[in-house]
């Protein structure tokens, strides 16, 4: 299989049923705590850093949950005993989630996140799913997407509305102006991840329409939505800010390729639109 990026059914119905909680802190938190599925396992995030990863095991029923140490604090070791080494390994029932990812331990992880980790691009790349989510014509369906074909990630992948209920995959690499792969490497970047959906479509297509319906079930999308993936790939560089730096660059970049679309958003201060 090229992708799997969903559940099997049977441990979605546990997984649906036991993280109705996490659900409701990820719709209240707008989106700052995000939940990707991957292959019968999902990564926790918080502002576009993975957490954790959680997994059930049909066989002992049992989640493991993986937790890299330097999120954890002392309190919530003592009481949970995971596993020790670089990353956490906690064997839990379902009865213990609630507590290990109550709002308060959650607040301890997402501060150690912010404290370990700080990526200009991973929060602008946040920044976007945040701020596009409750639409039906752009619904960015997966981040950090890799598959059987190849080691790097795509940043972003949407699904654009082409009619009713027909859409296409839509690409998304996130940039900062002054990123230097924007002289040129983003370029064999966006064309090689749009050349292997289409090389893979079917096998894409049908990863991600169960993967939209699960989401929809968990209460992530509309679930009133209707969406059927047809052929088609769009792919965009979305830059931000640095404007000097960046458009010199785009300028090379559409010499170089003047098919590719790019989206420059600028931080330009205009007093008129004020409120």
């Amino acid at each position: 299989m090229i992708i799997k990026r969903y559940f099997s059914e049977d441990i979605f119905k546990k997984i649906k049923y036991d993280f109705t909680f996490l659900i409701k802190l990820i719709l209240q938190s707008g989106f700052e705590y995000d939940l990707q599925i991957r292959d019968n396992y999902f990564n926790l995030y918080y502002k576009g850093n993975s957490i954790g990863k959680i997994s059930f095991s049909p066989k002992t029923s049992l989640y493991k949950i993986t937790i890299h140490y330097k999120f954890i604090d002392q309190k919530i070791k003592e009481r949970f005993k995971p596993q020790e080494g670089n990353y956490l390994t906690f064997i839990l029932p379902s009865k213990q989630l609630h507590p290990l990812f109550s709002h308060q331990n959650l607040i301890s992880m997402a501060h150690r996140v912010k404290k370990t980790y700080f990526q200009e691009e991973i929060i602008f790349e946040q920044m976007i799913m945040t701020d596009n989510v409750n639409r039906e014509d752009f619904i960015i369906i997966d981040r950090q997407i890799i598959d059987k074909t190849a080691k790097t990630k795509m940043d972003l992948l949407a699904i654009v509305r082409k009619d009713k209920t027909d859409y296409q995959f839509c690409v998304i690499e996130v940039k900062l102006g002054n990123n230097p792969e924007l002289k040129g490497e983003v370029i064999h970047q966006l064309k090689g991840y749009t050349d292997r959906i289409k090389q893979n479509f079917e096998a894409y297509r049908d990863c991600y329409e169960i993967n939209f319906r699960q989401k929809q079930e968990l209460g992530l999308f509309d679930k009133n939505l209707r969406v059927k993936i047809t052929s088609g790939v769009l792919g965009v560089v979305v830059i931000l800010g640095y404007s000097g730096l960046a458009e010199k660059s785009i300028q090379k970049m559409k010499e170089k390729e003047p098919s590719i679309r790019i989206l420059h958003l600028k931080n330009i201060i205009d007093l008129s639109k004020s409120k």
